[in-house]
């Protein structure tokens, strides 16, 4: 079995136990994937060691994500699969942390009794403790508590790419939108000290980062009660001042949070890169009211207008959600406009489906029926790619600063890698590549989502950029 997420191993000469080998698998967002990183970290500091095959392990984790169904079935599915190997290895330890194990704790002790650990968002950074406490326990032990307060240190990046590290800047959310279970799985929003989170950026750079992505439910509202003037611009321009950082950028925003002086630092910061994700979920003003997304079409297009003024040539993403409680034939059409009125650069969507514990399950009838969402979202989809086939045209004939970060998924002849607009590249490889050098490539062609090229600088440590691209 693969795991969906590829945390690093630490190479050992230690021969260590099956009862402290950890099998890891993760489920959802950024967010899961570092928690499970900071798990695992914890773990590793009282002797665990990683491993890729289940059946190696005295140790089966699986980290869960509650915002789709699919990825809560499949975890549970997947736990399930192990419970005839927990009757015969009753010292193997079954976990579930996360989003799921956050939401239906109880209804998971009752469904599955075999499951050892149930941790939810806020105390998994007492895992190795809680793993020690749960041996020899007949039933299933809950660590649930939203007010715990969750405490880290990061040492170092356990991520499947060394170049690259996601660091959390704030959780949980305060925002009310109808169809997100996010604030009763992740709790209020707390942002951690701008200092705590600039010693550890200095730390990933030490350890050989190049890139990294600022996490947060909200992440544009970072700041909150932490004092007048501390906000997400704070972060950007102190990490402008840690040597061997080279790009950073974060996710997701809220439009609502898009403030001037964000703006302002995103454009004046040379590390920042030139991209933003900006989910919008509708372009119809009812549609946002029925979502409780606090703002508007008129107010997502002037933060557009302000990013562009200041950022001319940035690459926009969002999400979009079809066929929501209600949603008609005008307020889809609605989304429509709003792709070719902003022309993304590309775009997610969503098809609504109702989660138990969400105002929209609870209080609005799950009225659109289930082709209608699949033709809007075939024709969102392909207005999308529309809109990022335009805009990619422009990079026909241009220089282009890539990460390197492997071979392509698809052609192994070739390697792929991201740009400073977070544009995936690709070029034929050449035999000095190695992944998390920087190349420039010359574009040559273009799809809906992708730059072809070929690389005319490269590879190098340090940002190589071709003249027209230095400041």
């Amino acid at each position: 079995m693969k795991p969906t997420y590829s945390m690093q191993t630490v190479a050992t000469d230690e021969v260590v136990p099956k009862s402290r080998r950890v099998y890891f698998e993760v489920f959802g967002c950024q967010m899961n994937k570092l928690d499970a990183e900071l798990m695992l970290e914890g773990m590793m500091h009282r002797g665990y060691q990683l491993v890729h095959d289940p059946a190696e392990a005295g140790v089966i984790l699986y980290n869960t994500c509650s915002v789709r169904e699919r990825a809560e079935e499949r975890a549970v599915m997947r736990m399930t699969s192990f419970k005839r190997r927990k009757m015969e290895e009753p010292d193997l330890i079954l976990g579930l942390t996360g989003c799921v194990a956050q939401h239906k704790q109880e209804e998971l002790a009752d469904r599955a009794p075999w499951i050892d650990l149930i941790i939810g968002t806020r105390e998994f950074d007492r895992l190795p403790d809680l793993i020690d406490e749960a041996r020899g326990e007949s039933t299933s032990l809950l660590a649930t508590d939203m007010d715990s307060p969750l405490e880290f240190v990061r040492q170092r990046n356990l991520g499947p790419q060394p170049w690259h590290a996601y660091v959390s800047v704030m959780r949980g959310c305060d925002m009310v939108c109808t169809y997100c279970i996010v604030p009763t799985t992740r709790g209020k929003e707390v942002s951690r000290p701008p200092e705590v989170i600039l010693d550890e950026v200095r730390r990933l750079a030490d350890d050989g980062v190049k890139e990294i992505t600022f996490l947060g439910q909200t992440v544009n509202s970072y700041g909150k009660r932490l004092g007048a003037g501390i906000g997400l611009d704070t972060l950007l321009r102190g990490v402008e001042e840690i040597d061997g950082i080279h790009r950073c950028h974060f996710i997701t925003s809220h439009p609502r949070f898009m403030r001037p002086k964000l703006i302002q630092a995103m454009a004046d910061c040379s590390k920042v890169m030139n991209y933003l994700h900006l989910p919008v979920q509708s372009g119809s003003d009812s549609m946002l009211a029925r979502m409780k997304r606090t703002y508007d079409r008129s107010f997502y297009l002037q933060s557009i207008e302000r990013l562009r003024e200041k950022m001319p040539d940035i690459t926009l993403a969002t999400d979009f959600i079809v066929g929501f409680p209600g949603e008609t034939d005008a307020e889809f059409e609605d989304s429509l406009t709003l792709v070719e009125e902003v022309g993304f650069d590309h775009g997610y969507v969503f098809q609504y489906s109702p989660r138990p514990g969400t105002v929209s399950a609870d209080h609005l009838q799950d009225d659109v029926d289930l082709e209608i969402k699949k033709e809007r979202n075939h024709a969102l989809l392909e207005a999308l790619g529309k809109s990022g086939q335009s805009r990619n045209q422009r990079f026909l004939g241009r220089k282009v600063e890539v990460i390197a970060e492997g071979t392509s998924k698809s052609d192994d002849t070739r390697w792929a890698g991201r740009a400073r607009d977070h544009r995936t590249v690709i070029w034929p490889a050449n035999d000095d590549e190695k992944p998390g050098s920087f190349v420039v490539v010359e574009v040559d062609r273009t799809s809906a989502a992708t730059l072809y090229g070929k690389r005319v600088e490269g590879p190098s440590e340090t940002p190589i950029l071709p003249p027209e691209l230095r400041s």
